[in-house]
């Protein structure tokens, strides 16, 4: 009835956010640990959304860091100095 509809949306809903923050915490995880090719994937609204977005940004924005700082480091260790 009523009751089981309503109980079984509220697990649901609960399903839904628990996946989105294991999703959430498996790449944030990874990126404190320096992998920086995980991505938040699942499906999200609102403020999850947000997190989302803000998260994989960071992951976008750091990694393209990441490889400045390694191509910066070639070119020193190849000529010995910066800037040719």
């Amino acid at each position: 009835g009523t009751w089981k509809d309503l109980t079984d949306n509220v697990n649901s809903m609960a399903n839904n956010l628990t996946g989105q923050v294991r999703n959430i915490a498996l790449v944030t995880t990874a990126v404190a640990k320096g992998d920086l090719s995980k991505k938040i994937d699942v499906d999200a609204r609102g403020e999850i959304l947000e997190l989302k977005t803000t998260i994989n940004t960071m992951v976008d924005q750091l990694s393209a860091f990441a490889d400045e700082v390694t191509r910066v480091a070639r070119e020193v260790g190849t000529e010995g100095r910066l800037g040719g």
